[in-house]
């Protein structure tokens, strides 16, 4: 039996739409950025952001930039962040809050949790999200297994 022109055209053309929209969504994704790099606010500088994600939904985000320590705050808020850390009521959360992550980029150096970390666990969702102030530097983390 012989196979018409038509046919293998009907089959290719939805193949390729499918593939085009593929690269099309993948173009975006990878040229528009995320949610907290957009929050920073416009004095952000040196910016720095690293995203890793596997099949299974996990995720890391890191982003690291200058900021000044007045624009901290607002940066948190537009986070959502509100919950800061303090060594006498979450000293037993402290390892979950300074998480390391394995594969991070070679500029990634936050400092420990202090009283200007800003945090958020999620229990249930495995999510956590930091937010770090030193020298200038804001660091944000946010992890999900």
């Amino acid at each position: 039996m012989k196979i018409s022109r038509g046919v293998k055209w009907g089959c290719i053309a939805p193949v390729v739409g499918v593939l085009s929209l593929i690269a099309i969504l993948y173009l975006f994704d990878s040229s528009y950025p995320s949610a907290a790099r957009r929050a920073l606010p416009e004095s952000a500088a040196d910016i720095q952001e690293y995203y890793s994600d596997s099949w299974n939904g996990d995720f890391v985000r890191l982003i690291k930039a200058r900021l000044p320590e007045g624009d901290y705050e607002e940066y948190a808020k537009e986070l959502n962040l509100s919950t800061r850390f303090d060594d006498s009521k979450h000293a037993d959360i402290r390892s979950t809050i300074d998480i390391g992550v394995g594969d991070s980029p070679a500029w990634w150096d936050p400092p420990r949790s202090s009283g200007t970390t800003y945090f958020d666990i999620v229990k249930g969702d495995d999510c956590v999200q930091t937010l770090k102030y030193s020298n200038g530097t804001v660091y944000l983390l946010i992890v999900s297994w």
